[in-house]
């Protein structure tokens, strides 16, 4: 009996161990990523939600409701709140993840056409936390599998760890945030943490447009990973937060569990 319960033991570690092992960022180093990997960590994991919203604007004229919206930021935000070095200094390179080559697709546009019987059309969008190590080797090695990034030129991006949470928003519609301004986002964007009950206002709100500069494609918030009394934010012992922006009347919000955004390395926000 003590054999079978120790071989049921080892079995099912065993198990966990594998399971554990699917995911690429604890199964394996981000230069053995391949696009499957890079797929899941973008589409399915911890630190990607997909939320899906009431499409309003729908049968209005607004600019960039269709088309294709890049996958990652045209560039890697290094990080920091306004008035730092964050992505507008030119911490990070070109086309890092964008189209193409890997970097993985936003949601699909789905229900977004009208439909039949005046029901509400829908549009999703996916929010990543982008500031994570995780995150941030995936676009990487999006960029290198693409060929638009050297693995040199990635290390030395990836050695700039930021100085600020950054969240990510984009989809196939942004039609929500082409009609106001960076600064009415970053009035309505923040975390609330779960088990602190911290309120976490946005620091800086960041649009990255079409090369023509007229559609808004990427989202980029920026949250201060340190008080003004320099107090961490966010406590080692909290276990996630929900976060929520607002642009035209649409609210996008999800939650993020913290105690699953592990690497390796440990907690990886």
């Amino acid at each position: 009996m003590r054999k079978a319960i120790i071989g049921s033991i080892a079995l099912l570690a065993i198990a966990a161990f594998a399971l554990a092992s699917s995911d690429p960022w604890k199964g394996k180093p981000y230069q053995q990523w391949d696009e499957k990997d890079i797929q899941k960590i973008l589409q399915n994991s911890p630190w990607s939600k997909t939320v899906t919203v009431d499409a309003k604007w729908e049968g209005s004229s607004g600019a960039g409701a269709y088309g294709t919206a890049p996958a990652a930021p045209s560039r890697l935000p290094q990080g920091s709140s306004a008035g730092g070095s964050g992505a507008a200094g030119g911490g990070g390179r070109p086309g890092m993840g964008g189209g193409g080559g890997g970097g993985g697709s936003a949601p699909s546009a789905g229900g977004g056409m009208p439909e039949a019987g005046g029901a509400v059309p829908q549009a999703p969008f996916a929010v990543r936390w982008l500031s994570s190590r995780t995150m941030r080797e995936a676009l990487v090695r999006s960029a290198i599998l693409s060929g638009k990034l050297t693995e040199a030129d990635a290390s030395k991006d990836l050695a700039q760890t930021p100085d600020t949470y950054q969240v990510m928003v984009i989809g196939p519609q942004m039609t929500p945030f082409q009609s106001v301004e960076e600064a009415s986002v970053k009035q309505s964007a923040f975390l609330s943490t779960k088990k602190g009950k911290q309120k976490i206002e946005a620091s800086k709100v960041e649009f990255q447009r079409s090369p023509d500069g007229k559609t808004v494609q990427t989202v980029i918030i920026y949250f201060p990973k340190r008080t003004a009394t320099g107090e961490s934010t966010i406590g080692a012992d909290e276990k996630g937060a929900e976060f929520s922006v607002t642009a035209s009347n649409t609210t996008i919000k999800t939650s993020f569990d913290f105690s699953k955004m592990d690497d390796a390395q440990g907690r990886d926000l």
